[in-house]
């Protein structure tokens, strides 16, 4: 079988069990060891059916080449990330496919709470080819006195997040979709103990026979959670990724809650509760981002698309305690700079209750200030490459920003277009003060690029 197509950038993800098996796994765990040379690993997985048999063999051969193991079980992402940063362990290994959900596995090594590089991924690529052309030895149960190492790290990781926490927050109701995800093992928990007004629904934890996809981005995967919202007359509601480390809000009329505006209150939080000034923002998000945030007197530092961005800006830059990126990655320099979807909405619902605002007619004035719709997907035949040489030329009297994609600035409206990191699609975002202003720019846009637009 040809394995090329399980490689991705930042890790490496298949169809459990035809891409990614035991066997296989038993092969990368040995080209991660020769190419990284760990002493010790922190392993972790999530709840879909497959991700602990291939955390078992993975473990099992680093243990069989002498690497002292971790195990933290089925876990978050961000609780992984947690567990290396708590445990002091540098290196980490998440099982997990993310937001793919059923059918799929993944593996993905981390450094310090931060994916390695594309360089180091390629490196593992290089040697796990190299091993494939020689014969395996057959997977064998590792004897008791060598298995992982079991390390309990709900408790810790529960008080540490109630830890950066003001409660009680008992002022609005919240519907909460915990998608059949092992999320629900701490959520309950924290939303007990700091009082919300809340009711779940999907928080059977579930290896398979989920009651919907674990992408929140997909409008069909919030139905249940809008019909929860209508049917308990909430204010908000939250839903999560499959790994927990993004989120989505809803409002009460089942309508995703800008992540910009989510950005805007937590910063203005942490402003005020840790004297944080500085936060970044990806080159997708809308400028209300730094015009709102200009009030509170706190800076924003435009960068790359994704949360490893966030990170490195985070370790250069003192000042910097927050960043966040539109897909619903919120990061958090006093959380061990870790991107944890659960303690955003903590973060977001304690923001305004602290700010003692009409939330309701606070967001609806913010979407009458500004238009956000959310991203759009094409495919086309015009590559990333081709746009940054014919958009800069069309649109020449705005501000021109090259760093990931192209992101174009005017007065009343701006854009970025990108191509996925992840998929063969092109990525836009648009936003402005004008809904009609913006739909005949996109109209525009739309031309250059041509190709299909995908469903939302």
């Amino acid at each position: 079988m040809d394995y090329k197509s399980i490689f991705k950038r930042y890790d490496i993800r298949g169809k459990y069990p035809g891409e990614l098996n035991e066997a296989v796994a038993i092969k990368l765990a040995q080209a991660y060891f020769h190419t990284i040379r760990p002493r010790e690993v922190v392993i972790g997985y999530d709840n879909i059916y497959g991700s602990d048999i291939i955390a078992r063999a993975f473990s099992a051969e680093l243990i069989t080449e002498g690497v002292k193991v971790y195990n933290v079980g089925s876990v978050t992402t961000p609780m992984l990330y947690f567990s290396s940063s708590y445990k002091n362990i540098p290196l980490s290994i998440m099982c997990t496919a993310s937001h793919l959900g059923e059918g799929y596995t993944g593996i993905k090594p981390n450094k310090d709470g931060i994916p390695l590089e594309e360089e180091a991924v390629l490196a593992i690529k290089v040697e796990f080819d190299r091993l494939t052309t020689i014969a395996s030895h057959d997977f064998e149960l590792v004897p008791a006195e060598r298995q992982p190492e079991t390390i309990n790290i709900y408790g810790p990781y529960v008080a540490t997040i109630a830890s950066l926490l003001s409660y009680p927050l008992y002022n609005y109701k919240v519907a909460v979709d915990l998608g059949n995800g092992n999320n629900a093992f701490v959520a309950e928990q924290l939303l007990h103990k700091v009082g919300i007004d809340y009711r779940a629904i999907n928080s059977e934890v579930r290896d398979r026979d989920l009651q919907h996809p674990s992408n929140p981005k997909m409008q069909s995967n919030r139905s249940q959670l809008e019909h929860l919202i209508a049917e308990m007359g909430a204010d908000l509601g939250v839903i999560w990724d499959g790994d927990c480390d993004r989120c989505y809000l809803v409002d009460w009329a089942g309508e995703v809650i800008p992540p910009e505006y989510v950005a805007i209150k937590i910063a203005g939080l942490l402003k005020k509760t840790n004297s944080y000034s500085h936060i970044t923002a990806d080159v997708r998000a809308s400028f209300a981002v730094e015009r709102e945030l200009a009030k509170e007197e706190i800076k924003v530092k435009r960068i790359q698309a994704w949360h490893v961005p966030i990170k490195y800006e985070m370790e250069q830059d003192p000042t910097i305690g927050f960043g966040f990126e539109v897909s619903g990655h919120y990061v958090f320099k006093d959380f061990f700079k870790i991107d944890d979807g659960l303690l955003a909405f903590l973060l977001f619902i304690e923001a305004l209750e602290n700010l003692k605002l009409d939330f309701k007619a606070d967001l609806s004035k913010f979407h009458s200030t500004y238009y956000i719709p959310e991203e759009m997907n094409f495919t086309s035949p015009i590559s990333e490459e081709e746009l940054k040489a014919k958009l800069p030329v069309k649109y020449k009297d705005g501000l021109i920003n090259l760093v990931d994609g192209v992101s174009i600035d005017y007065p009343t409206w701006r854009f970025n277009i990108r191509a996925s990191r992840t998929e063969p699609i092109l990525r836009l975002n648009i936003s402005g003060t004008n809904r009609a202003e913006v739909g005949a720019h996109l109209a525009d846009i739309e031309r250059i690029v041509g190709g299909k637009k995908l469903a939302s």
